[in-house]
């Protein structure tokens, strides 16, 4: 259930809905999209541990936020127990309001080292960089899990258990296996369990959470605390002004061809004055894909921007495209 406020520890949030660290994805224009609609919680990209303690300029440029992205969290990645307290007082002392450990990224880069889901593989190392980073600093401590490495090796409530232990105040649970990475569904289960097993840490679900009527269905299942946004977010930045709506029990907004054609004009504007030209316009192909996904008849205007050669290219597109003709329902 919504709860408005919502405490994390000695944190007091908005609210118990939160937008989570997406790797290439929430950077900082996209958080300047999310953070208008007031999440009770927002994260800036993962970052690598060794990265952080070594100061590099690439990786201080991904925690960028401005104040009104508060309350606003970090989340590091890595499986160095001699780095991670180090990392987590540099990341407090930047400002940030929760420091959260990434134990859920699926990707070989990051799981061939150890760190993401390979820690799945050593809950007891979760535990220890938990308690390292506990003891580091004063902000909330919290943990991203996947369910397991794969369907033989669930372990998502012995990790929420050692969590617990080590204390963290909340441990966020996607519901599937690091094989599964993103294909299939998420098995909410694994989450209702964990929430069942916890005592005093706080739970946080996620997975397939692409619509109010989603986050409505995942809190009446499992129980969880609160709920964590991720894909959904992308291309409707808006979702979390239609969760708390429903939660609400009001009637949603009817979302129109404008919605679509204002966040992604607005989200090229926020691109444009914080990236470089080059990475203006890469970004822009991949940030349209989001926002013209649901529309029919928008395979011309995708071609075109993928085409597009500068921002101000990109700009006129949109406003000639004839999006009053494209349909986005369901």
């Amino acid at each position: 259930m919504l709860k408005k406020p919502f405490n994390l520890g000695k944190l007091n949030l908005p609210s118990n809905i939160f937008c989570a660290p997406l790797a290439g994805c929430s950077d900082f224009p996209f958080r300047q999209m999310t953070s208008a609609y007031r999440p009770g919680l927002l994260f800036c990209e993962m970052v690598k541990i060794d990265a952080v303690v070594r100061y590099d300029p690439h990786t201080f440029r991904m925690l960028d936020y401005d104040r009104t992205m508060h309350p606003i969290g970090a989340q590091l990645c890595g499986s160095k127990l001699s780095l991670v307290g180090e990392a987590a007082k540099i990341v407090e002392e930047l400002g940030f309001d929760v420091i959260d450990l990434n134990c859920g990224c699926p990707v070989d880069k990051v799981t061939k080292d150890g760190s993401g889901s390979g820690l799945l593989k050593k809950p007891e190392l979760i535990g220890e960089m938990i308690a390292e980073m506990v003891a580091s600093v004063k902000i909330p401590v919290t943990v991203k899990i996947r369910a397991g490495w794969d369907d033989k090796t669930i372990n998502a409530t012995k990790i929420t258990e050692i969590a617990e232990k080590a204390g963290a105040q909340a441990i966020c649970i996607h519901g599937r296996t690091r094989e599964q990475g993103y294909s299939g569904n998420a098995n909410w289960d694994w989450i209702k369990e964990c929430k069942q097993v916890a005592k005093e840490i706080k739970v946080i679900g996620n997975g397939d959470l692409f619509s109010a009527e989603k986050v409505e269905k995942m809190f009446a299942y499992t129980g969880c605390d609160a709920v964590l946004l991720s894909r959904g977010t992308m291309g409707q930045p808006w979702i979390l002004e239609d969760v708390y709506e429903k939660l609400s029990g009001r009637d949603l907004p009817l979302r129109t061809y404008k919605d679509y054609k204002e966040a992604f004009l607005k989200h090229l504007e926020h691109v444009f004055l914080y990236q470089t030209p080059r990475k203006a316009i890469l970004d822009l192909r991949r940030i349209g894909c989001w926002y013209l996904k649901k529309g029919k008849g928008v395979k011309k205007l995708r071609e075109e921007i993928n085409r597009s050669r500068s921002v101000e290219e990109v700009r006129e597109l949109i406003h000639l495209f004839p999006w009053e003709e494209v349909d986005f329902s369901e």
